[in-house]
């Protein structure tokens, strides 16, 4: 087998939940052989998950973003989108900055359709 991680894996066995939307219930996961680039988790035989979702993990206060690397039945090899995790104090305001900078676009558009003059109709 050849050996395509770029950074040495760690074998670990954590509780982890998969969070895919805002709107839908968390998913409880076991995280497993974790390395920077990524891990392999265990997921209920009948959870379904997207290509792309956030891991937390709650004994290390981490959330994780994170891609679908491959599947093969229960077990997942996930891929972070990133190599620091999304909990650090640097990646939180940047992503508060991003979320501020969206609302205010909304916001804009929002009330900018609302200052234009009807149109006239002939």
């Amino acid at each position: 087998m050849i050996e395509r991680r770029q950074t040495a894996r760690r074998r670990v066995c954590l509780g982890g939940r998969v969070r895919t939307a805002a709107f839908l219930p968390e998913i409880d996961c076991v995280v497993r052989d974790v390395s920077l680039g990524g891990a392999r988790i265990g997921v209920p035989a009948e959870a379904t998950l997207p290509d792309c979702f956030d891991l937390f993990i709650p004994c290390r206060n981490e959330t994780r973003r994170a891609f679908v690397a491959w599947r093969s039945g229960a077990t997942i090899g996930i891929g972070f989108a990133e190599t620091r995790a999304a909990s650090e104090p640097a990646a939180l305001a940047r992503r508060l900055a991003d979320s501020e900078a969206e609302v205010t676009r909304l916001r804009a558009a929002l009330l900018g359709g609302n200052d234009r003059a009807p149109a006239c109709v002939h």
